[in-house]
């Protein structure tokens, strides 16, 4: 993958920060993601911290035993929401012009938002990353999760996969209001939901070669589990119904995504996790 050079920022670099938890997110996790975001070199001007149906005890010791150094800002929501409800809520809430997502249980490099914030500008409307994937601890296993670079790729790439890691984007408030924001009714794929409103309006995105984010996987054989099967094979069947909806995708691409996603879903368990570690991951 080609070095990029990172473009000159048009505006200032006041950012919000949206971080949606709910009380099944471990704690301890949860209190080092937050002070990853926290103990940036770029700091956010505000995390909006979005309570999605109520946090334990302990997360809130964690919220305000960490705060001081940037603006948590607390919303809560009394019934438990889809992820895209509740951006969405955060999206409207934000008083910046910029917004980073963030997971309760990743691991934030130090020079994500350095690295991220300042490509945004009147070209790029959207931006993120390469993206590690590790068991315990960063680089225990190695494994990163590649996406394209150039908006050209990504617009192929789209048609198949996600053409960017969720946990590493950034983009402007107002392209995602204009655009609609998060579809509600999504369980599954609310992010790149959003990335195909975006390009389909015509808004560019850019992904940077570096990785900014660890993304925690821990017990990768049960996560794999769950990437197998027919359950979730019927939410990308319904995604992919609604990119055909909105024409974001030819019928042609439909029954191919589809049918390789049938078969993937439901390849014996070790052919799976072949597949998966060796095609649809890269080492360092």
């Amino acid at each position: 993958m080609t070095t990029s050079v990172l473009p000159q920022c048009s505006v200032d670099y006041k950012f919000s920060v949206c971080l949606v938890v709910t009380k099944n997110d471990d704690t301890e996790h949860f209190r080092v993601a937050l002070l990853s975001v926290i103990n940036q070199i770029l700091k956010p001007s505000e995390i909006l911290l979005v309570d999605n149906g109520g946090l334990t005890s302990r997360h809130y010791q964690i919220i305000t035993s960490v705060g001081g150094e940037v603006d948590i800002r607390l919303i809560r929501i009394e019934n438990l929401k889809t992820v895209g409800e509740a951006r969405n809520i955060a999206l409207h809430a934000a008083q910046y012009p910029i917004i980073a997502l963030a997971d309760p249980d990743d691991i934030n490099e130090a020079d994500r938002f350095i690295k991220l914030i300042p490509v945004l500008d009147y070209r790029f409307r959207m931006v993120g990353s390469q993206m590690r994937e590790f068991d315990k601890k960063p680089n225990d296993r190695q494994i990163l999760r590649r996406v394209p670079c150039d908006f050209a790729s990504i617009i192929r790439y789209s048609r198949f996969r996600s053409p960017v890691n969720n946990p590493t984007l950034c983009y402007f408030r107002e392209d995602a209001l204009e655009v609609g924001g998060y579809n509600p009714s999504l369980n599954y794929g609310e992010d790149y939901d959003l990335v195909m409103k975006f390009i389909w309006n015509g808004k560019m995105i850019h992904n940077i070669p570096m990785v900014t984010v660890n993304f925690r996987i821990g017990n990768r054989k049960k996560l794999l589990q769950k990437r197998r099967g027919l359950f979730l094979f019927k939410q990308e069947l319904l995604l992919h119904r609604l990119f055909l909806m909105e024409k974001y995708i030819s019928f042609c691409d439909f029954l191919i995504i589809i049918t390789i996603k049938i078969l993937i879903r439901t390849l014996p368990q070790k052919l799976f996790e072949i597949f998966y570690i060796r095609i649809l991951r890269n080492h360092e």
